[in-house]
């Protein structure tokens, strides 16, 4: 399958190039169609450059120092990311050293043989001696760049198993191309300038270096405007789209005109000799330079006036540098004249685990100063890049922005190591600012941003209330017993206060409609009832309400159950007694659902718990049962896009969603509201009484014992709109009921005419933070690969709930990155192998300590018995004292000696075991870094080979050719 899928990449790669060389062969045949002189000099330099043997030299030198800077760094493999940003990064050193060695004899050459002259006087304008000595160039860096790509993707396709992206291969040498076509023009004005092939080659190096340098003007002037329009006139800015796989017009254009540009110079040069010995000499001297000059200033404006004009086309397989539609929206709707300022400051030695997070990061900031400017929005984004801990960005970033280093325990280089990194940026609009310390690797990065571009853009935030519940989201005191412990805020509600105002709501007062662009319940039945009732009359007149009702809070176990009474402070110890709750059929009835369950003590209702028969991670098996809800297209027979319904924009796309001991709920008969389900269970799945689930945490049963009927399709969240239904104790013929009249007066009033709009959550573990935690950070439990979309599911609730729709599309845009699978794949089965004989090693420890400790025992067993035995003759006078001290004191010497014999088992064995555990850990990192080795060696040997024996054969054959006609006798 890996070779298919290497040989599939191969062949889309082949597609691209064959479609740019047809084009290419086109433009040589009309060449050849209409200027035949141009034809006939282009080929006799290419057929002569690749007739000597020191042409492949040079090709084998290319290839060798471009496989070398894209694989060779340690970077390549800790970014752990198919790209060739380390080539990049060299790449114009590269072609400061193979551009001059192509144009050094373009004219110099000629000179030096003095076949300049008929050259010049071929019958021929100087326009097709220009053109055709800049294609035979601009023809051998093609083939050059050919053979380069093509060893650089057979390296590439290998180690990610053929799941390489090709669009951005393609689209960076594409960039290599037009970069070479720009300094192939400049360094033939060079070689004109000389007729020696050294001084050739140092003048072609010195007169691009001003290009390939331009990017380190910040380091030279002082002066920011002025370095960033250096900067911005070198190859390196409008090469960085080409870079990250998107084809701009600018960028082409910025090529294609400093080409033209240098080809007019060259062409002025060849003509000079027209009218340098002329009367009017010096006139015409002027008169062409200021035609240069006029050009380049013409350039300069057509350039800008690309970028502003900007035609952009993302050719990468994995949209890795395309901005989500909702987010090119936020960018067209921001005010002119509130301009954004962004702050974005990145250490130079980042972990691997947050490259992808850096690269993408680093890329969205590009597209976003470029869909800017195309729209002509203000969007300033200074970037520091690869700074270092101890600098003045970062002095920077820690004074004025609050960014810090933060300390990550990563493992790299075979070893655990806490390391500090720099990944965060600072959004500013007027008077408002937003600061992100650190863009965790979990978290989408595009979300991260557009949501602080739009909070400093607006000014103003909507409103989310928290509504006072025993899950204290806001934080606050607990009491267990009679002990007090402080609750600490919930990480859920920081998280939402990047986004909104955040507030706590205790319901002692109404609250009407405008007053909140939505609230957050959690457990609300713990609510007391007339607070429980404001909370619903809330509801009636249409406040979006997110609600989370748990029959069983597992993660919180200070939160009380649904349908269990609530405890006063202090009545574990048999004072305060229950207190009143809130009747959680009033909520299902104002909202038209019901759960399934059973009618508990007091009036209260313990709905049953849904349980499920699908895991997909093995690994949990012994910790967990089918009580934990795992919302997955794959659970068995679920229809596609039923487990996480694609019929709600809030669970589009979603992947996973875990739910933990949680209810099921259903739209109640002839209701009048609209019901969506949002998650459902599969086809293996059920429903279990409240007290049975008791029974099985208490360890008196299991759930597989317990299941006696299936419930396919049971749903544990939905949506709920519409009007609410007015006047319905009424209907029932309650005419003098006055709840019946107020509730119909709510009805008819003007706030609720927008109707009810709320989200239905039957379980509250689902917001737990340790979800937070592992978004933040996926990869804390490695053998696991969690998926879970628990956070993400919630903030679209919410963000549905007050309208701000568009962050919802904009956290579904996950660009896909190519990795390395095939050193991911040594990583794993080494890590794999790691656990499993780490397991062995301890497996072997405790048998070893409990031998030993068995051991002990037996050998003071007999002790102890007799000792046992004196104390029972000395209670009956039968023994003397003396005897029975002297028993006791051997046997605590005994004991002592055994004791410490056993604790020193104990510790050498927990060194062996530590040393053993260390070796194979030590043996795996080893493993791979020898796989990475050899990759860096085969990826830059191998690609040399070809063109180095070619040039054996071609210097052979020429060695054959010129002894053909020489007599034997000359030959000694």
């Amino acid at each position: 399958m890996t070779l298919n899928n290497v040989a599939f990449a191969l062949l889309n790669l082949f597609v691209l190039d064959l479609i740019l060389l047809l084009v290419l062969m086109a433009i040589v045949a009309a060449l050849a169609g209409t200027k035949r002189a141009a034809y006939a000099v282009l080929k006799r330099n290419f057929v002569g450059y690749f007739g000597n043997p020191t042409g492949y030299v040079f090709l084998c030198i290319f290839v060798f120092l471009t496989s070398v800077s894209a694989f060779w760094p340690y970077e390549f493999f800790n970014q752990n990311l198919a790209t060739l940003d380390q080539l990049n990064y060299w790449f114009p050193l590269i072609m400061l050293v193979f551009i001059p060695a192509i144009t050094m004899s373009i004219w110099a050459e000629e000179k030096r043989q003095g076949t300049d002259e008929l050259l010049l006087t071929l019958p021929a304008d100087d326009f097709d001696i220009v053109i055709g000595k800049y294609m035979a160039a601009a023809s051998i860096f093609t083939a050059s760049l050919l053979f380069s790509q093509l060893s650089t993707f057979i390296t590439l396709a290998v180690l990610t198993e053929g799941t390489l992206d090709t669009g951005l291969i393609f689209t960076t040498y594409l960039g290599y191309w037009f970069v070479g076509l720009a300094m192939i023009a400049i360094g033939m004005i060079a070689s004109f300038l000389t007729g020696n092939l050294t001084v050739g080659f140092i003048l072609g190096a010195l007169f691009n270096a001003p290009l390939a340098f331009a990017s380190l003007a910040d380091s030279i002037s002082p002066n920011k405007r002025i370095a960033e329009w250096l900067a911005s006139s070198g190859i390196a800015r409008p090469f960085d789209d080409f870079g990250r796989g998107v084809i701009s017009l600018s960028a082409v254009g910025y090529f294609v005109l400093v080409a033209a540009v240098a080809l007019y110079t060259t062409m002025v040069l060849i003509g000079r000799r027209h009218w340098t010995g002329g009367k009017d000499g010096n006139t015409m001297a002027w008169h062409y330079i200021a035609r240069v000059l006029a050009l380049i200033v013409i350039t300069a404006g057509a350039v800008t006036l690309f970028r502003n004009w900007d035609y952009r086309k993302d050719l990468t397989e994995g949209k890795v540098s395309s901005l989500a539609g909702a987010t090119k929206t936020l960018i067209q709707e921001l005010d002119t004249d509130r301009p954004i300022v962004i702050d974005a400051f990145i250490s130079a030695d980042i972990p691997e685990i947050y490259a992808r997070t850096r690269y993408e990061l680093i890329n969205l900031l590009k597209e976003f100063r470029s869909e800017a400017a195309k729209r002509n929005r203000t969007i300033e984004i200074n970037l520091y890049d690869n700074i270092e801990l101890f600098s003045e960005e970062a002095a920077l970033a820690s004074e004025r922005f609050g960014i810090e280093p933060v300390t990550r325990m990563v493992r790299e280089k075979g070893s655990f190591q806490q390391k500090e990194l720099i990944l965060g940026a600072a959004f500013r609009s007027g008077l408002e600012k937003v600061t992100v310390p650190i863009f965790e690797y979990g978290i989408p990065v595009e979300y991260e941003l557009v949501r602080s571009i739009n909070t400093v853009a607006q000014g103003t935030r909507k409103r989310i209330g928290i509504v006072s519940t025993d899950a204290r989201l806001m934080g606050g005191v607990v009491m267990q017993g009679m002990s007090p412990s402080q609750a600490p805020k919930h990480p859920l509600v920081e998280e939402l206060a990047k986004q909104y105002d955040v507030e706590e709501v205790d319901l002692g007062a109404p609250v009407t409609a405008g007053m909140f662009d939505a609230m957050i319940a959690v457990q609300p039945s713990t609510l007391p009832p007339d607070q429980f009732s404001r909370l619903v009359d809330a509801i009636k007149v249409g406040v979006p309400v997110a609600i989370f009702e748990d029959p069983l809070p597992v993660f919180d176990q200070t939160i009380t159950p649904t349908g269990m009474p609530k405890q006063s402070p202090g009545s574990m110890f048999g004072g305060g007694g229950p207190m009143p709750k809130g009747n959680i059929h009033e909520l299902w009835d104002a909202l038209e659902i019901e759960s399934p369950g059973t009618p508990g003590m007091q009036g209260l209702f313990s709905s049953d718990l849904v349980w499920q028969q699908f895991n997909p991670y093995p690994n949990l098996e012994r910790n967990i049962n089918e009580l934990w809800i795992f919302i997955d297209e794959n659970a068995p027979e679920v229809e596609e896009g039923e487990a996480l319904s694609e019929n709600s924009v809030i669970t589009s796309k979603l992947r996973q969603v875990l739910c933990l001991y949680a209810a099921s709920v259903r739209a109640k008969d002839n209701s009048t509201l609209k019901h969506t389900k949002l998650m459902s269970t599969g086809g293996r799945s059920g429903l279990l009484p409240f007290n049975k689930v008791q029974q099985i945490m208490q360890g008196a049963t299991t759930v597989a014992r317990e299941i006696d009927s299936v419930s396919p399709g049971l749903a544990v969240a939905m949506t709920i709109e519409g009007a609410a239904a007015a006047a319905e104790k009424k209907a029932d013929g309650d005419d003098s009921s006055k709840d019946a009249d107020k509730d119909a007066e709510k009805a008819d009033s003007p706030a609720a005419a927008q109707g009810i709009k709320a989200v239905y959550v039957a379980d509250t573990d689902i917001m737990s933070p340790v979800f937070l935690q592992i978004r933040a950070d996926p990869k804390q439990a490695a053998d696991m690969r969690f998926q879970f979309q628990n956070v993400t599911f919630i903030l679209n609730a919410i963000d549905w709930l007050t309208g701000e729709t568009d962050f919802i599309e904009v956290r579904k845009h996950e660009p896909i990155f190519a990795s390395l699978r095939m050193i991911d794949s040594v990583k794993e089965i080494a890590s794999s192998n790691v656990s499993k004989r780490s397991k062995e090693f301890q497996d072997e420890y405790d048998e070893t300590v409990r031998e030993a400790q068995e051991k002990m025992d037996t050998e003071l067993k007999a002790l102890r018995e007799e000792l046992e035995k004196l104390q029972k003759e000395s209670a009956n006078g039968r023994v003397p004292p003396d005897k029975l001290q002297a028993k006791v004191q051997a046997f605590q010497t005994l004991q002592e000696r055994e004791q410490t014999r056993l604790e020193v088992k104990i510790a050498k064995s927990e060194r062996d075991r530590e040393q053993k555990i260390g070796d194979i850990q030590r043996e795996a990192d080893q493993k791979v870094t020898w796989i990475q080795n050899q990759v860096k060696a085969a990826a830059v040997v191998l690609p040399c080979i070809p063109p180095l024996i070619i040039g054996v054969i071609v210097f052979a054959s020429r060695r054959l050719r010129e002894r053909e006609n020489i007599s034997k006798s000359r030959l000694k």
